[in-house]
């Protein structure tokens, strides 16, 4: 049967001119709502990001009501020592892996791995439980989660991004590198003393681990920082001190409020930056200005500053357990006032 025509009736598509435009429109629209879609998404991550925070300060308060101090930044003076990110694992609801840090209660100081210094060692405990991935060490604004040396069975670990403040200056309270004495300044929540815990046999005084109680936040808990953020390298093998959260070093559990969020003015680090081992993608700014040396301090004048990847600014938490984002943009006299815990600054946070 042959099909019927319908005499003065033309059956027309798209011209490509039309087609081009409707392209184009569906383009422009897609422009216009992928900056709005981008927004909600880093929104929901900056809001994960914070609840981790908050976490973990509120874990570091059920310390203090536990043992009547908050947990201690490092348990030695010496080099990948343990640190506060294991101390709070019972109350994140982690006692097996904190079971399996089973060396970090053993005294007195030991210079061999797997010993009481920290967690390296080829040990089958141990190695679970540096490699566990909790996903409240990591904020989902990060590239992602990244190992170091994973393949090596004395020293693989999961890095993680965040880190407790030491104070202003070096952990000590100390002059950070670079800087001078002109200025005062100040320790904080996780601030560290020289040669603690170092066992008396050795040419080092014993003292105990600096676990600061609530009481000796002077300043205000509401107006002292506790946790910030740090930025995680991707590098397979070591990488460097950064990310190294369950080490008690600078720029691994550790940072300080010497610099203010995101600074464009360099972190100095004992050990190597992020892209002296082979990270190009690490943009922050980093210098090395000292070899790391096992058992020995390794610490003095090194400082890390607060860094995220999210636009313009961190998080962070307070040692009354709050959280808020600050600004790239705050007053450095007001971001080093939140990192003392007794400076006696008036200055509160905005």
């Amino acid at each position: 049967m042959r099909r019927p025509t319908f005499p003065g009736r033309l059956l027309r598509g798209f011209t490509l001119v039309e087609l081009l435009v409707v392209i184009a429109i569906i383009g422009v629209l897609v422009a216009l709502l992928l900056p709005a879609v981008q927004s909600a998404r880093e929104a929901s991550r900056r809001t994960k990001c914070m609840n981790n925070l908050k976490q973990q300060a509120l874990a570091a308060h059920n310390h203090e009501d536990t043992y009547k101090a908050f947990p201690y930044a490092r348990k030695y003076d010496r080099w990948d020592t343990y640190t506060w990110s294991q101390k709070i694992l019972p109350f994140i609801e982690q006692q097996n892996v904190y079971e399996n840090y089973w060396t970090m209660p053993t005294v007195p100081w030991v210079q061999n791995y797997p010993g009481p210094n920290g967690p390296i060692g080829n040990d089958a405990r141990l190695r679970s439980a540096r490699h566990t991935k909790l996903p409240c060490w990591f904020c989902p604004s990060d590239r992602g989660t990244f190992n170091n040396e994973i393949t090596t069975n004395e020293y693989g670990f999961v890095r993680g991004n965040y880190r407790g403040c030491t104070g202003t200056g070096d952990m000590y309270g100390g002059v950070p590198n670079q800087f001078t004495a002109a200025t005062a300044w100040y320790k904080g929540v996780f601030s560290v003393t020289a040669g603690q815990s170092v066992d008396p046999t050795q040419s080092w005084a014993t003292i105990q681990p600096v676990q600061v109680r609530a009481g000796e936040v002077t300043d205000g808990l509401s107006n002292t920082l506790m946790f910030s953020e740090g930025i995680v390298p991707d590098v397979p093998g070591w990488g460097g001190p950064i990310g190294s959260h369950i080490y008690g070093n600078m720029g691994g559990a550790l940072f300080t409020a010497t610099l203010t969020p995101n600074s464009t003015a360099q972190d100095r680090l004992v050990g190597p930056c992020p892209q002296n081992q082979g990270d190009a993608r690490y943009k922050a700014p980093c210098g090395s200005f000292q070899g790391n040396a096992w058992w020995t301090p390794s610490a003095a004048g090194a400082h890390a500053a607060a860094r995220s990847f999210h636009p313009n600014g961190v998080n962070a938490s307070l040692a009354d357990g709050s959280t808020q984002f600050y600004s790239n943009n705050i007053d450095l006299a007001v971001w080093r006032a939140l990192g003392s815990r007794d400076g006696g600054e008036s200055v509160s946070a905005p």
